[in-house]
Parts: C-alpha cells; sequence; structure tokens
C-alpha cells in the first residue's frame, strides 16, 4: 500500500512539470491570439524566424491592427494530424470563426493550416504557418463593382 502511494505522488508531481508539447504550444497561442491577451513581446515569445522578426519589427499602428480580432469569435480548433520528431513537429489543424461586421456575422471562414514548429532550448516555437485551404461563407451577398 505504501509503494501504491508512493507511485501515484510521484506521478502527481511529475505531471505537474511536464514540458508544454507542440501542440498544446499551438492550442494556447491560438486561444491567446483570439482572445486579445498577447502583446507584441508575449506573441514573440510563442514565435521563431521569420514570424518573430516580422512581429517584432511592426510599427505600434501596424501591430495594433494586426493584434485586433475583436471581429472574429473563434468556434473550432481542432488539431487533425501532428508529424514530429525531437526537434521538428508539423501540425495539421483547423481552425474556424466567424467575422463581424458592424453588429451582425458577416462571415464564417474555416482554414485548414500548417504549422511547423521547431523546438528551441525545449520549449517548442512557431516558425512557420502555411494556408492549406479556405472556406467562406457569407451571410449576405457580396456587392462587387466593376471598374
Amino acid at each position: 500500500m505504501r509503494k501504491l502511494l508512493f507511485i501515484v505522488a510521484a506521478l502527481l508531481l511529475s505531471g505537474c512539470f511536464k514540458e508544454k508539447g507542440a501542440e498544446e504550444t499551438l492550442s494556447n497561442f491560438v486561444k491567446e491570439r483570439f482572445s486579445g491577451s498577447l502583446d507584441r513581446n508575449e506573441m514573440g515569445d510563442y514565435l521563431s524566424g521569420q514570424m518573430k522578426d516580422s512581429i517584432l519589427s511592426m510599427e505600434e499602428e501596424e501591430f495594433e491592427k494586426f493584434s485586433d480580432l475583436s471581429k472574429y469569435k473563434k468556434k473550432i480548433f481542432k488539431i487533425v494530424h501532428a508529424n514530429c520528431s525531437e526537434a521538428k513537429c508539423f501540425i495539421t489543424y483547423l481552425i474556424s470563426y466567424d467575422q463581424y461586421g458592424e453588429s451582425t456575422k458577416d462571415y464564417r471562414v474555416d482554414n485548414k493550416k500548417i504549422a511547423e514548429m521547431i523546438k528551441i532550448e525545449n520549449a517548442w516555437k512557431i516558425e512557420n504557418v502555411t494556408n492549406v485551404k479556405t472556406y467562406i461563407d457569407a451571410e449576405n451577398a457580396l456587392d462587387i463593382e466593376s471598374k
């Protein structure tokens, strides 16, 4: 009985110190991005390479516009496939969100994307995101003016 209690305690404690995996890092980034809680440096902590450089080099006004997702409401985030090695991970995921205009929902956008993640100093970072497929469902007919 004493051994069983020791094993359970060890498992519980080791679970508290588990490092974040690539999937958890991506999921947390998307969640925090849609909640609007990331500032420039916090966003940079999730990224690496050219993505990080472009975020950190944005002018303040450009970054404010980029980070404002108040007109978007996330509906679905689902990881459909992960192909990972010890240092690199390719995660295919679906993300669906509603885009609002003045007061009503204008569009439902469904995206299939692939995130390329790399491990830097025992932390997973998003190095690149590739858009595979986008489906846009408009609530109203689009007005397109010809020139």
